[in-house]
């Protein structure tokens, strides 16, 4: 397979074909597909390579033979030997999920094929995973692959990988969605435990990130189910920095998830319901450091851990001082922090400002 790539040769960064290649030559070898390896007794090694040289030109050649190509996939008229697409996709699968044209036929492959042949495209993948997350055209392969959670198809080495280096690609512009979907279609807390823990490391410097707030908010929503206590530990810790993660775009988005959508359940909850990792849990309330926060924030009566993450930022976002940092807002950030003002506004935590004014007037 591989003399095969060489055979035709790199230009550009891609497979390109020989000069004097027809369109049609490339034509017939599609409908040879059905016979290319179908029994092993039809077909040379040289038919077969010619075969597969013919649709790899076609593949690679440009929009117009991608097109062919898919179109012949997603065909019902005709059987499609799937196995054998997967096969010659598969000894070139780091050109193809770079390539503008023949992504688009791994796609179509995954899209449509059996188990079989999805599973020989995951296997060809496997030690490439985290390479080709990062790729803009590439993430798509794998976010089809895990969307598709085909039955008999074995993700879990790809899963395995790119959950090793999550730490990269949480803030990566392709990586990240991929990580987003590995955790919406995750079928076990093995994922959600793995990516809130090096979350909760430096929660502060991903919570400023564009792309890993955002994987940080589908932790939340999926840590509900798997990992509670997880969920909890993250809003904590977006809690005691209420403050400053509101004037950020990221951040105020977090914040804003902590406001309204915070866990409905105490620490003390979680304790009746696993006793066994009730000081575990304790310790992760003395770990975020949260008292000391409130301490220097001035408040009169510190939280505990029955207290509830929304109750900790609302008491730390209207303070005198911090109401005033809100509304005195200047610059990028002012946007952002109007918008934690107009949501503490509605939820009568603060009153609305002209009505201060009023009362401040009224008093003097």
């Amino acid at each position: 397979d591989r003399s095969i790539d060489r055979s035709i040769g790199r230009q550009g960064g891609g497979l390109r074909p020989a000069q004097d290649m027809e369109l049609h030559r490339a034509d017939q070898a599609l409908a040879a597909l059905d016979i290319a390896r179908t029994d092993g007794a039809d077909g040379t090694d040289a038919d077969r390579s010619t075969v597969a040289r013919d649709v790899l030109w076609l593949c690679f050649s440009g929009k117009t033979g991608s097109m062919r190509v898919q179109d012949f996939i997603s065909s019902t008229s005709i059987q499609v030997n799937y196995e054998e697409l997967a096969r010659i996709m598969s000894s070139c699968v780091q050109d193809a999920w770079e390539d503008n044209n023949a992504n688009f036929v791994l796609r179509k492959l995954i899209s449509h094929g059996d188990p079989v042949a999805l599973q020989l495209i995951a296997n060809a993948m496997q030690g490439r995973a985290a390479r080709c997350a990062r790729s803009l055209t590439g993430c798509r392969i794998l976010i089809d692959l895990i969307e598709e959670d085909r039955q008999g198809v074995d993700l879990a080495q790809i899963k395995d990988e790119l959950l090793a280096h999550s730490r990269s690609l949480i803030i990566d512009f392709s990586g990240h969605h991929v990580i987003k979907v590995m955790l919406e279609y995750a079928s076990d807390q093995v994922v959600v435990r793995g990516i809130t823990f090096w979350l909760m490391e430096c929660l502060g410097f991903l919570a400023r990130q564009r792309h890993a707030a955002q994987v940080i908010e589908k932790v939340l929503e999926k840590a509900a189910a798997w990992f509670p206590i997880g969920k909890y530990v993250i809003e904590l810790s977006l809690a005691a920095q209420a403050l400053d993660l509101s004037k950020h775009e990221s951040g105020h988005h977090l914040i804003r998830h902590v406001l309204l959508y915070s866990t409905d359940f105490t620490m003390g909850d979680l304790m009746q319901s696993e006793e066994d990792e009730g000081q575990a849990r304790r310790a992760y309330f003395d770990w975020s450091g949260i008292e000391a926060v409130c301490r220097q924030a001035g408040l009169e009566t510190l939280p505990t851990h029955e207290t509830l993450p929304s109750d900790i930022a609302i008491q730390l976002l209207t303070t005198r001082e911090a109401v005033s940092s809100l509304r005195a807002a200047a610059g990028k950030g002012r946007k952002y922090r109007q918008e934690i003002v107009e949501i503490l506004e509605k939820m009568g935590k603060i009153a609305p400002q002209q009505q201060q004014q009023q009362q401040q007037q009224q008093q003097q």
